[in-house]
């Protein structure tokens, strides 16, 4: 199934907008890659310029095209300023989705993700036609974990060889929530 949904697609929360990444947003990713400890978590490695962003970039819009991975630049609605990025991927198993989401630094810890997270589970059961959506952190990532739950996800498994970073594994839990429980979740039934 190709799902065709358009590059101008948006989604927006109460406080927030979610929209398709451009190149302007390049100078702040880069800004956001320059913390200490930022990266610790993801499974990418820094970039080392602004220029190193431009393949993942094409990356993503060619699999937003081919409907196979979804990522959007969030930005609040009164202010232009960027907070970070949250997308949504299918995975190897039919109708199985993950996602992943960032926060820049200097704007984490204010309830951001949860509230865009729920935007996102959303559409991936209502528009992608989800059965499943799971996501993974680094077991000492308690705030991704804190915002999982607070979405309705459940544990589900410890990976011991989550992601490798500087030469060493990364262990990793996996949680998730089926359309069953998101209904429950969501909806209150």
């Amino acid at each position: 199934m190709h799902l065709q949904i358009p590059k101008s697609f948006i989604i927006e929360t109460e406080r927030f907008v979610l929209r398709i990444p451009t190149i302007k947003d390049f100078p702040y990713i880069f800004s956001a890659t320059r913390s200490s400890g930022f990266n610790d978590g993801m499974l990418w490695e820094p970039p080392e310029n602004i220029s190193d962003l431009m393949d993942p970039f094409n990356r993503g819009i060619e699999a937003w095209e081919l409907g196979t991975a979804f990522s959007f630049t969030i930005q609040k609605k009164e202010d232009p300023r960027l907070i970070g990025r949250i997308g949504i991927r299918q995975s190897d198993s039919p109708q199985v989705w993950s996602v992943g989401f960032w926060t820049h630094p200097d704007i984490q810890n204010q309830g951001v993700m949860t509230e865009v997270l729920k935007a996102i589970i959303e559409f991936g059961f209502e528009t992608l036609g989800a059965t499943r959506i799971e996501a993974c952190h680094a077991i000492w990532n308690k705030a991704s974990e804190k915002v999982l739950k607070k979405n309705g996800m459940q544990f589900v498994r410890f990976i011991e060889k989550g992601f490798m970073k500087n030469g060493a594994w990364v262990a990793e839990n996996l949680l998730a929530i089926n359309r069953v429980n998101f209904e429950k979740f969501f909806n209150g039934s």
